[in-house]
């Protein structure tokens, strides 16, 4: 696929007051400096899911989601790659008034809501989210270079996005 000016989001997902929560939220704000002169990708921020989350993506034609995840089945700062669908350990997967990410997208579709329909996530392993702290862990903050550099590669190799591989050098 080809992108045409404004047609690829990245979400970054979390809350940076509560330490590894916030690492969605950390490599969205770095990709968002490193992609500040490419006008094919949009990269935004949000601390919500379910519902709320159809307005951020609708009318794109490509999404990635960054995003804490809690599987209990590799170490923190591993690194998932993930369908959307798979969705479903995300800190903010669902709430008693709310739905899950993936469910929210499928709702969207369903009512005629244009929803990208290429939707790939990057989900970071963490052990807890249940404590104030600004600051990630080592294990994940040591995850956030290399998280970028795989959203940067499928930039490029999906989409044909090139960025200037020199922004880990400075």
């Amino acid at each position: 696929m080809d992108a045409a000016k404004g047609e690829i989001i990245i979400l970054g997902m979390g809350n940076k007051f509560f330490g590894d929560d916030g690492v969605g939220i950390v490599i969205a704000e770095r990709l968002k400096s490193i992609l500040n002169e490419i006008s094919d990708v949009k990269v935004e921020e949000t601390n919500w899911g379910g519902f709320r989350i159809i307005d951020l993506l609708s009318g794109y034609k490509a999404a990635i989601i960054v995003d804490a995840l809690r599987t209990g089945f590799h170490p923190f700062g591993y690194i998932h790659k993930l369908n959307y669908k798979d969705l479903i350990h995300s800190v903010r997967m669902i709430s008693f008034h709310d739905i899950n990410f993936a469910t929210a997208v499928e709702f969207a579709k369903e009512v005629n809501i244009p929803m990208p329909e290429d939707i790939s996530v990057y989900g970071i392993e963490i052990n807890a989210a249940d404590h104030f702290s600004e600051e990630l862990s080592e294990k994940v903050k040591a995850s956030v270079e290399k998280c970028i550099q795989l959203i940067l590669e499928e930039l490029n190799e999906r989409y044909g996005v090139v960025v200037n591989h020199n922004v880990f050098t400075g």
